[in-house]
């Protein structure tokens, strides 16, 4: 027997629960990329929760990095509120079918009340925060510490012949993340007719793009006859062509390979060399030899703070570093607040004679 009043308690005490979880509104602007990714990881943590002694509480808090802590919380969140959602659509359409199918609703109702229970250890969890002792991330720059000069182009000579030896030459030429080569990185040869020169350019469709923040899309280039080693690989590649379109299928199995190659290299080297550290060593040249602003545009940033997280120019090789011609984005970078001293902010509020 259906108790219809029961069913509609339920329903309702389901959608307070669904209300209480944060804005609901941040859901909207998630991309399809982040959704698949949290239901994924949301999906793992519960299985994991089932065997755990403490529960959700436990998986949530079993890191000492928050920044990992934050993401099992948004990402448990949206998978919760995802599957809330999809019970209550089937319980309404159990309801409302004729004849109703009382094994369905029963079976959703029990579905129901389980997740009720799991959002019960999800909101405790969640006031409690992370437990673990914090453990401060460690910098990809500071696995430069200790390796020569040139090592990107040692790094592309033993992968000179594998899969990922083109992505290899963009990642360093370019500095650009993972995730935009997986988008594909397009190299042309062209003429500037302003110069009068020959270039190598770069155009990279950005990754990490909101609102306000990142660069949809920007451009790096290099002379034509640039002697940098690296370059000259790359006009090899580019002899019989004008175009070269660059992409890779995964992140993940990239930065594994460059883990590979450098532990083959550097087998002593303290720290792991992945895609990043490509990416931190072509910051530091910039540092070296450009702008401040153009650091930021290259790397993909619409603003200037970010740009301090990223190598720093005592680590660029006065022989081996990269110094692009052109460095153009989408938009332009926002700068720093500028702290006011609390000497001259204290003196504003006094009246003048």
């Amino acid at each position: 027997m259906i108790d219809a009043d029961e069913m509609v308690a339920l329903i309702e005490s389901c959608r307070r629960e669904i209300q209480a979880m944060l804005p609901v509104d941040e859901f909207a602007s998630l991309s399809s990329k982040t959704r698949q990714d949290y239901r994924q990881l949301g999906r793992t943590l519960l299985q994991r929760a089932r065997y755990a002694e403490g529960g959700v509480a436990e998986v949530m808090t079993a890191t000492q990095r928050p920044t990992t802590y934050y993401k099992r919380l948004a990402a448990l969140r949206y998978y919760l509120y995802a599957d809330l959602v999809r019970h209550l659509k089937s319980l309404h359409s159990a309801l409302s079918a004729r004849p109703v199918d009382r094994l369905q609703v029963m079976a959703i109702r029990a579905q129901l009340q389980q997740q009720r229970a799991v959002l019960h250890e999800f909101d405790i969890a969640r006031q409690s925060g992370p437990t673990g002792e914090r453990r401060k991330r460690a910098s990809k720059r500071q696995a430069l510490r200790g390796l020569p000069g040139d090592w990107r182009e040692q790094l592309y000579q033993r992968a000179a012949k594998g899969k990922y030896a083109d992505a290899i030459l963009v990642a360093a030429l370019t500095g650009c993340r993972p995730e935009e080569l997986r988008r594909g990185v397009l190299i042309r040869r062209v003429d500037n007719p302003r110069s009068g020169m020959g270039e190598i350019r770069f155009e990279i469709d950005g990754a990490k793009v909101k609102a306000h923040q990142g660069q949809p899309h920007r451009l790096i280039a290099y002379g034509a006859h640039d002697p940098h080693p690296l370059l000259e690989a790359l006009r090899i590649r580019l002899a019989r062509r004008r175009e070269l379109l660059v992409y890779i299928d995964s992140p993940v199995n990239f930065t594994v390979e460059i883990r590979r190659l450098a532990r083959s290299l550097w087998p002593k080297h303290k720290h792991a060399i992945t895609a990043y550290c490509l990416r931190h060593q072509w910051a530091a040249d910039l540092k070296r030899h450009a702008a401040a602003d153009s650091v930021s545009q290259g790397l993909g940033h619409a603003s200037a703070k970010t740009r301090r997280h990223y190598g720093q120019a005592n680590q660029a090789s006065s022989r081996h570093a990269l110094q692009p011609i052109v460095i153009e984005s989408e938009c332009p970078v926002k700068p720093t607040a500028a702290r006011v001293p609390r000497h001259r902010a204290a003196s504003s509020t006094e009246s003048t004679p």
